[in-house]
């Protein structure tokens, strides 16, 4: 099992940021390597995603649910995705704080994900380092104006 958690402080209202972590587009413009992001019915979606870790490359597909949601509060994110180097089967908490009367919002996340295949190969240690550049890429796009 990975582990990664950590938090952000984002200069957007919970209101603004909330309703962008919401929205597929911003979401598939956020996602380090995310290809497609489909909303199959309110907070289900389908995903395609190209990884590279190291020497290992694959392209995944699979399905990420929104539950226990408490607008413009928390939630979590449910997924599982599988190609033909391995799965990855995960979930993430978020939790939204309000900051500075509500000028700014603190954002903090843990992510569990379990990898299978030829890419659980890459090793914990490895993967753990990767997913958390892949977190930061996330948040740094999303923080973006």
């Amino acid at each position: 099992m990975i582990t990664i958690s950590g938090e952000r402080i984002i200069q957007r209202a919970p209101a603004d940021l909330w309703q962008l972590l919401m929205d597929p587009t911003v979401l598939r413009r956020c996602i380090p390597g995310c290809e497609a992001l489909e909303l199959l019915e309110p907070g289900r979606y389908e995903i395609a995603i190209k990884v590279s870790l190291g020497l290992i490359r694959g392209s995944f597909r699979g399905e990420a649910v929104l539950k226990d949601i408490v607008e413009l509060e928390r939630y979590r994110l449910e997924m599982n995705a599988s190609g033909k180097t391995g799965y990855v089967q995960g979930a993430t908490d978020v939790r939204l704080i309000l900051l500075d009367g509500g000028k700014e919002t603190k954002l903090v996340y843990q992510s569990d994900a379990k990898v299978g295949g030829v890419l659980a190969s890459v090793g914990a240690r490895l993967f753990q380092g990767a997913a958390r550049s892949l977190a930061d890429q996330f948040f740094d796009e999303l923080s973006r104006p």
